[in-house]
């Protein structure tokens, strides 16, 4: 008998265990031979996994050992991606096999990733980095970091407010036209999927809630806001699939860990590398002389950041939510992707983190770094959650990716 995936059971297989969902409802008896329609509703059910008889996999597992021949260079690349993290861990492991699958299918969307680097040892040192005396005063220099668009302010005000309707959101959305049909966009999109097309914004804010529209216009706004930073150095495309993945994978984590707010932990991760963007738009030859030495050391470029800033972009992007009077919920969200905790940290904390370790491990954009950090044991453990359901939630940030990119980039 062996633990599978819901998605990857196939007609055929055999049940090793009864199935009960999580109210201890009986589904399926042991020894029921598997058909369509059952895998069906082990999915609408949300059951991320059953148990099988080894003897209706002998078959199975022939046809995947054959697909899973990869190429020696794929493994190499892997063992090398992952080589920062435990690789005899289940959560590891688990990944390495959906990355494997990926890279065969061509799912990595870095270029580079497969490109010859630079080699470090031929890296020239270049000018010793000129820290940045006292950065915290560029959060009150208004010439170089300009405020936020007004209606940004009070949408943020509008939603701490305990009194905020739909309606009140609606109001002060629709005094911006370009925001106005780009949220109308979405809404009537696929990555939706409503039955009926969505001509209002006050339909809208009862169609998907109150938090959820107000979540998507402070993105969509935050977004625009940098969109003309150059790409010299960092491919801002890549940039922002990684932030936009961010959000969806932890809104999508957070689904399943009580208590967890999904429409923040969205704004959380798709907002969690503002910072090194203030880095790389106010000090772009500071920030390219770190992308060198990051490399050089074989460190994180978040690991070298403070020699030059005081801090990492992570606490500085905290720094820039509070200024622009984000909650303090969300700064903690921003502050602490990077944390290696020594404790199990807050559970949306947590959710942020993790997802972005997670778009990261999947090759999913890129904000800059050179390769995977270690994944912090403690953060994975507050999400309390079979390592087996990662197939079905990366599933999900794939389908939703391409729309999402859509209609918060292009």
């Amino acid at each position: 008998m062996k633990k599978v995936n819901v998605y990857k059971i196939k007609p055929g297989m055999i049940l090793g265990r009864d199935v009960k969902n999580r109210d201890g409802r009986l589904l399926f008896l042991k020894d029921l031979k598997l058909a369509q329609k059952e895998i069906r509703t082990l999915k609408m059910w949300g059951i991320p996994e059953i148990f099988i008889q080894i003897e209706s996999q002998k078959e199975e597992q022939t046809e995947t050992g054959s697909k899973l021949k990869d190429n020696k260079r794929t493994r190499q690349f892997l063992d090398n991606w992952f080589g920062n993290n435990d690789l005899k861990s289940p959560v590891i492991e688990m990944l390495y096999d959906i990355c494997l699958s990926r890279l065969k299918n061509n799912q990595f969307e870095i270029p580079s990733f497969f490109e010859k680097k630079d080699d470090p040892a031929k890296l020239q040192p270049g000018k010793k980095i000129k820290p940045v005396k006292n950065i915290q005063r560029l959060l009150e220099d208004k010439l170089k970091l300009p405020s936020l668009p007004t209606i940004f302010s009070e949408i943020n005000e509008a939603v701490q407010s305990p009194k905020c309707s739909g309606k009140d959101i609606a109001a002060i959305v629709s005094k911006d036209t370009s925001l106005s049909a780009t949220l109308l966009k979405i809404v009537n999109s696929a990555y939706y999927g409503l039955g009926e097309k969505v001509e209002s914004l006050n339909y809208a804010a009862m169609a998907l809630g109150t938090r959820q529209v107000s979540s998507l216009a402070l993105g969509i706004t935050v977004i625009n806001y940098f969109k003309g930073i150059s790409d010299q150095r960092i491919n801002m495309q890549s940039f922002w699939r990684h932030s936009i993945a961010c959000g969806i994978a932890a809104k999508t984590l957070a689904a399943h860990v009580k208590g967890a707010v999904p429409d923040r932990v969205f704004i959380g991760g798709l907002l969690h590398d503002i910072g090194r963007l203030i880095f790389l738009n106010i000090y772009p030859a500071e920030f390219n002389a770190l992308l060198n030495k990051s490399q050089i050391l074989g460190a994180f470029l978040y690991q070298v950041e403070p020699e030059c800033f005081g801090m990492d972009h992570a606490r500085f992007g905290s720094l820039l939510a509070k200024t622009w009077n984000f909650s303090g919920k969300i700064s903690r969200l921003i502050h602490h992707h990077h944390d290696d905790f020594k404790k199990e940290p807050p559970r949306e904390v947590a959710i942020v983190y993790f997802a972005n370790w997670l778009v990261n491990a999947i090759g999913i954009g890129s904000s800059g770094e050179n390769g995977l950090p270690p994944m912090n044991i403690n953060a994975w453990k507050v999400l309390d959650m079979p390592e087996t359901m990662l197939e079905s939630i990366v599933k999900q940030i794939d389908r939703q990716i391409v729309e999402a990119v859509k209609f918060f980039y292009e």
